[in-house]
């Protein structure tokens, strides 16, 4: 199923004004630079530092999660190793495909972000997220699975960082 998704996109939905629009936004989320522009802007102002502060712990742990340890624990081979008709869109990753860190990093902060209430926060930095994870599907460089994984693997870290600062915020009430 994930090869047969990725085929299809690639042969079905990639035409020439969606693809610079998907480049784009894949590179916006490397080393998570788009994402920590966006967690050091919420951290300048007094009014939207707590939920930085939590999107950036959110952001911390589970990207490193990702990157440090699942990838080298499971070690699955990119897409384009493993599907011969497949061709990525970007210069190729170095590194394990499984999970998405790209995806992982976006839904981070923007799990966090959502139970702001910043209307523009929330939908803003979700939709970036959700074009960010499809955009890794669209370039060819992550299966389906890794990115679905790293949605889950955000949403789980970022509840726990969520319940714990909440839960430590009372505490010192």
């Amino acid at each position: 199923m994930d090869s047969w998704l990725l085929l299809f996109l690639q042969d079905h939905v990639r035409n020439g004004f969606l693809t610079p629009v998907m480049i784009f936004i894949t590179t916006l989320g490397n080393k998570g630079l788009i994402w920590l522009l966006i967690l050091a802007a919420l951290l300048m102002k007094r009014q939207t530092r707590w939920f930085g502060f939590l999107a950036l712990m959110a952001f911390l742990l589970n990207a490193g999660l990702a990157e440090i340890f699942l990838k080298h624990a499971i070690m699955r081979p990119r897409p384009f190793w493993a599907i011969a008709d497949l061709t990525p869109l970007v210069p190729l990753p170095l590194t394990y495909s499984f999970p998405s860190v790209h995806t992982v990093s976006s839904f981070s902060v923007a799990f966090i972000l959502w139970r702001s209430p910043w209307g523009i926060w929330k939908k803003g930095c979700m939709l970036l997220a959700a074009s960010m994870a499809f955009s890794r599907l669209y370039v060819g460089v992550h299966y389906p699975s890794d990115v679905a994984a790293g949605v889950l693997l955000a949403w789980l870290g970022s509840r726990m960082v969520w319940m714990l600062g909440t839960h430590w915020l009372r505490a010192r009430s």
